[in-house]
């Protein structure tokens, strides 16, 4: 039987060149959902591809990006396709020592957040989180990439409060579902596994939504070169 990779992905920006990259074709929406997660499916070297999005909001005509619908993205495919391997994939910011742009970013680390704070013992560890991730060095043997700690918020700006819990916490890569994404994929016990491009820096004074969109196109690509270079290594 082959192994069967979810991959959860918040932008179709982000995804549509893997997306024709791969050849995955578009399945039907299930008739359980009442909300739309677009999914694709293909068979790429012998393993059951699946990218899921998180879809677009109706009411705004925009990706729903942010922790809530990626964890609900997450758990509904998780109940309809059992897979394997979850990878979370997207673009990230980082700070500029750290990384250039489009560079990719993973980690051997545990997934945190960076906005959720309760000063209350046990709930603040709770909220943090600390969700476990599944690299192995074999999955991007020969692939350049920098390997750091992935943290996440629903907020693209980065206030001072935000970039004290990032730098405490060792952060490399702030993005805005991964998080979610893991603690779906810990729930469930299933192995997980970030893949961020760089889009923006975050301590450059420059507007970082600027940033975001000039260099989105760029960093999707690296991404989805990277994704598929991946999906090969992986046995």
């Amino acid at each position: 039987m082959s192994k069967r990779i979810l991959i959860i992905m918040a932008m179709e920006a982000e995804a549509r060149p893997v997306i024709d990259k791969l050849g995955l074709k578009e399945i039907p929406a299930s008739p359980q959902l009442r909300s739309h997660f677009p999914r694709f499916q293909g068979e790429f070297e012998g393993k059951d591809i699946v990218i899921s999005l998180n879809g677009k909001s109706v009411e705004h005509g925009v990706d729903r990006i942010g922790t809530e619908f990626a964890a609900l993205n997450t758990q509904s495919a998780i109940l309809e396709f059992a897979p394997d391997l979850i990878i979370n994939a997207g673009t990230c910011g980082a700070f500029s020592a750290d990384a250039d742009i489009a560079d990719i970013i993973t980690s051997d680390q545990p997934v945190v957040y960076h906005d959720h704070r309760v000063p209350l013992e046990g709930f603040d560890r709770f909220a943090m989180g600390s969700y476990p991730t599944a690299y192995r060095p074999k999955y991007f043997q020969s692939i350049e990439h920098k390997l750091g700690v992935v943290t996440t918020g629903n907020s693209l700006d980065m206030p001072d409060v935000d970039k004290q819990w990032i730098i405490q916490n060792r952060g490399m890569a702030k993005e805005m579902e991964c998080a979610a994404v893991a603690s779906t994929a810990h729930l469930y016990g299933i192995d997980f596994l970030p893949i961020k491009s760089v889009t923006d820096h975050i301590d450059i004074e420059l507007d970082n939504v600027e940033q975001f969109l000039n260099n989105l196109s760029k960093a999707s690509h690296k991404l989805s070169d990277t994704l598929i270079r991946v999906l090969t290594n992986i046995d």
